[in-house]
């Protein structure tokens, strides 16, 4: 948790929860973390990890039990809003419980006092786990011991934050550095976030005077598409296409281990530049709108089932996406890998025109 940063800005704003800024003493011994069979779940558990690696940098500790009388220390108990757990807690206001709200109580369970995280959903009980991790980041173990409930809710269904890759040469060290990867997730899922999205072909508003154009028409960069002879000239080096979808595939796992939406921009489906004598790569192989219709549905179709995190697909469709306004043949061919993909995947079309 070390430098994401969120309590530490907000105490030196002096807008920090006051249970935050005045923790009581931690109980002795390592934490435990009862989890309820209701609300656990692979991103509980992860943000659950972060909790135990807060704990571990300000000497304390974190064990997961699955039996109340096994716990030590401070008990923490995760739990839905309804489980027989709550018992022990005061009851939540009737307008708290919605998706992704927290809610932090403390009361006790089974005749000891513990400190409730309560949510509705996965992505809800990420956002309590950081949340007390960053208390403990900033205020020590005793940060566990509330003197008072703790609710959040939100009233934006979206809190998305983006990233474009725009530069071959600027961008390449940041997109292939995991680690780097981790650290900003970390920090988006903290913030509250709850969707990332990936920009690609965002460089240009028109295929024009292009130079940067790695990952523009990303669609070859990415996946070889059986029946359909793309090229990219200069060649890419071997092994380098295989390395870029690998890559898209571990962004989208680590957005998805952390309980948010991965969203793939796709901003540009021009596949040739005009009055661009100076670009980086020529793309050929592709022979006409229609040609490049199918292509990309079975590019986007590739992509989709490699990178099964993917829960949506932003798309430029007016004309600076290098599509001619009025061919709506090619978006509804191009839908045509969502629609067959086997799950739901939400569709953000930028229009105008």
């Amino acid at each position: 948790m070390a430098g994401m940063g969120r309590r530490s800005i907000l105490k030196a704003l002096g807008a920090a929860p006051a249970a935050a800024l005045t923790p009581a003493a931690a109980q002795a011994g390592p934490a435990s973390l009862v989890i309820d069979p209701a609300a656990d779940s692979a991103p509980l558990r992860w943000a659950a990890g972060k909790l135990k690696e807060a704990l571990a940098a300000k000497g304390g500790g974190l064990n997961i039990v699955g039996d109340p009388r096994a716990a030590t220390g401070t008990i923490i108990v995760a739990a839905t809003p309804g489980s027989p757990s709550l018992a022990g807690f005061a009851p939540p206001a009737a307008s708290w419980a919605s998706p992704e709200c927290l809610r932090l109580a403390p009361g006790r369970l089974a005749g000891r006092p513990a400190l409730l995280v309560s949510a509705q959903d996965a992505r809800g009980f990420v956002y309590a786990m950081l949340e007390l991790a960053d208390r403990v980041d900033a205020d020590g173990p005793g940060a566990l011991s509330l003197k008072a409930p703790v609710a959040e809710t939100t009233p934006n269904r979206v809190r998305s934050v983006a990233r474009a890759f725009l530069s071959e040469i600027e961008d390449k060290p940041w997109f292939y550095d995991r680690d780097g990867w981790r650290r900003y997730l970390d920090m988006v899922a903290a913030c509250r976030f709850n969707r990332f999205n990936f920009a690609l072909g965002f460089g240009y508003d028109f295929p024009r005077g292009v130079t940067g154009d790695y990952l523009h028409f990303p669609y070859p960069y990415l996946v070889e598409v059986p029946g359909h002879d793309v090229t990219i000239t200069p060649a890419l080096a071997p092994g380098e296409r295989e390395r870029n979808l690998q890559t898209l595939k571990f962004i989208a796992r680590e957005t998805g281990a952390r309980g948010l939406d991965f969203q793939l921009g796709i901003w540009t489906h021009a596949w040739a530049w005009t009055d661009s004598p100076h670009s980086d790569h020529v793309i050929g192989g592709i022979k006409d709108l229609a040609d490049a219709a199918q292509y990309s549905r079975d590019a986007l179709a590739i992509l989709l089932r490699e990178c099964p995190e993917i829960t949506g697909v932003s798309l430029r469709v007016h004309g600076e996406s290098g599509i001619p306004e009025g061919n709506y043949p090619f978006w509804q061919t191009l839908f045509e890998a969502v629609a067959k993909c086997g799950r739901k995947v939400a569709i953000d079309m930028h229009a105008k025109g």
